[in-house]
């Protein structure tokens, strides 16, 4: 699931982008409702995320480039008043022209001061 593998060989991951163009197209690909989720993993795993919060971190989060997996992302989303943040792990993956976002994983964490200012 978080390798570089991939069972889909027609699809590739995109390459990487600044922070800034990475927002817009998130954006622009939320809005299309262009995502995939792994909601049986996350069950798995025991991920009481919630979709609205995964489109919350991706929307309004605090972007980050993942310090291991060029091409790969971290999004940190914490409402105001919170002790916990929504953390999404995503990469973003083109087929025949098309982008699509890829949440990896999602889940809570302890929200950190500098991850505060959400909603």
């Amino acid at each position: 699931m978080y390798g570089n593998d991939t069972d889909e060989p027609k699809r590739r991951r995109a390459p990487r982008m600044d922070l800034g163009e990475l927002w817009k197209t998130v954006h622009a690909l939320l809005e299309d409702n262009r995502i995939d989720v792994p909601w049986d993993h996350l069950r798995a795993e025991g991920h009481d995320i919630l979709d609205e919060e995964i489109r919350a971190a991706l929307e309004d989060g605090m972007y980050e480039f993942h310090a291991l997996v060029d091409g790969r992302y971290v999004a940190t989303y914490v409402e105001r008043r919170s002790r916990l943040s929504v953390v999404v792990l995503f990469e973003l993956w083109e087929k025949g022209g098309t982008r699509r976002i890829r949440v990896l994983t999602a889940f809570h964490g302890p929200a950190s001061p500098r991850a505060r200012g959400g909603r």
